[in-house]
């Protein structure tokens, strides 16, 4: 039991991995974008930067976020994107050619519940100082891409010489659907960003991030940007999924997995 927490518990995390790739890039409002947001992301391992490329497809109802490449998202599953059907009120998870993991948000919710009373976590205390956002506004402004944008800056806690600065323009418009919800359950740490800042500044303050660099003294490093802002059609035949894809169960997912275990 203890290594199937485990095992689960890193599961959740990756896939939230996911989604807060998503909840870092968009919005919603009345106009709402149609179309594909390319983006690339940057990470680095000992000195080298390593540079990944992610799409996201919307339309009124749908949003896939999909990468070039396949990356593990647990054990003996790996995956190159994530669809979120708002009218079909599930996700998507791409496990194979020929199969997909399916999960509604209620099911997530009563996951998160469950590992938290196995390994004794509280959830939703965003309350809590040690897991608020500390934010602000400075007065700089930035034309990315043709969208003008301001600068937010996310400070760390832990070192004032430290901080992200993110560019936020506010005229792209996505319908967010589930994830603009409030999502019960949440570890604090998870609960603090999904319910509080992304609320905030995102679904309600209808802004879009279009860089995000990580700032230390006068150096500046990428680890987002938007490479191409897209309005068309493209994104309809990309958020269905394709012929002869077998949807499983999250139940028959977990059952699987514990049988494995």
């Amino acid at each position: 039991m203890h290594n199937q927490y485990h095992t689960m518990k890193n599961s959740l995390r990756a896939f939230f991995a996911l989604l807060f790739i998503s909840l870092f890039t968009t919005s919603m409002a009345s106009a709402q974008f149609e179309g594909q947001i390319s983006m690339k992301m940057y990470s680095n391992d000992n000195g080298k930067t390593d540079v990944s490329e992610l799409n996201l497809y919307a339309t009124s109802t749908r949003i896939l976020i999909k990468g070039e490449e396949n990356f593990d998202l647990m054990d003996k599953m790996t995956t190159d994107g994530l669809l979120i059907r708002n009218d079909m009120k599930d996700f998507i998870i791409m496990t194979g050619s020929d199969e997909a993991l399916q999960v509604t948000k209620t099911e997530i919710e009563g996951l998160v519940d469950m590992l938290a009373s196995w390994g004794g976590e509280s959830s939703g205390s965003s309350d809590s100082d040690d897991f608020k956002t500390d934010y602000s506004f400075s007065d700089r402004v930035k034309t990315i891409n043709g969208y003008e944008t301001t600068e937010m800056i996310v400070k760390d806690k832990e070192n004032p010489d430290k901080h992200l600065s993110v560019w936020l323009a506010p005229k792209i418009d996505i319908n967010w659907g589930m994830l603009s919800e409030r999502w019960k359950n949440m570890p604090e740490s998870i609960d603090a960003e999904i319910n509080g800042m992304s609320q905030e500044l995102i679904f309600k303050g209808k802004n879009f991030p279009m860089l995000v660099e990580a700032v230390e003294g006068n150096q500046r490093t990428k680890i987002m940007e938007v490479t191409n802002v897209n309005e068309s059609s493209v994104a309809r035949a990309m958020v269905e999924i394709p012929a002869g894809v077998k949807l499983m169960s999250f139940k028959d997912y977990v059952f699987k997995m514990m049988m494995e275990g």
